[in-house]
């Protein structure tokens, strides 16, 4: 047997008798595909994307060979935590304030954070002891922007091309992922503590 054969017969290959999303026995590999609510719903997809651009962010440091491809599907997750970030907090404050009218078609960070500080503003004047520091707003505001100017539509860090087939050319050159990183903490911090904040409320408001 050659060393083509050799190296052929241990590589995994399509096979039409195996089926994609099979249970099978090793309860160890089995994870659960279940959303009861819109709120646990929220609640999972957030951490989940979250905590995977972290355990990339950690790999690719150890990892140093990595760092310069898998940077792409790190700011895509930290990207789209933002984005679902933004619309759990949108859908938690209209809750609060018995708004049905929210939407969530939409891509465009800046739109859904205008939505966001509208609500916000909103909750400062129906809640006594509820506010928010202007300058905490203003960092929150800037750091969306920042990942905004490199990818307004999620496309960015998906494709390689634009949908005109143009390469895409407002990458910075080098980006230091553990500052990201921290930077996204900062931000998980802030909607996280808010989201909750929101949450209790909603509980004592049932409760009159």
């Amino acid at each position: 047997m050659s060393l083509l054969e050799i190296y052929l017969k241990d590589l995994s290959w399509p096979d039409k008798k195996k089926y994609l999303f099979a249970t099978g026995r090793e309860w160890w590999n089995l994870a659960q595909i279940q959303i009861t609510n819109i709120d646990e719903g929220f609640t999972i997809y957030t951490d989940a994307y979250k905590y995977a651009a972290d355990t990339l962010v950690e790999y690719a440091k150890r990892d140093k060979t990595s760092i310069n491809f898998l940077i792409f599907p790190i700011l895509f997750l930290y990207r789209h935590y933002i984005e679902l970030a933004l619309k759990q907090l949108i859908y938690t404050a209209s809750k609060y304030l018995d708004n049905t009218q929210y939407s969530f078609n939409s891509h465009d960070l800046i739109s859904l954070w205008e939505t966001t500080k509208e609500l916000i503003l909103k909750l400062v004047n129906v809640i006594d002891d509820f506010n928010i520091p202007k300058n905490e707003l203003i960092a929150v505001e800037n750091q969306i922007k920042q990942f905004d100017s490199l990818d307004r539509s999620s496309m960015t860090f998906r494709y390689p091309i634009d949908k005109n087939g143009n390469v895409f050319k407002n990458l910075s050159d080098y980006i230091n992922i553990e500052n990201v990183r921290q930077i996204m903490d900062g931000l998980f911090s802030w909607f996280y503590g808010l989201v909750c904040f929101i949450d209790e409320y909603q509980e004592l408001k049932k409760q009159l």
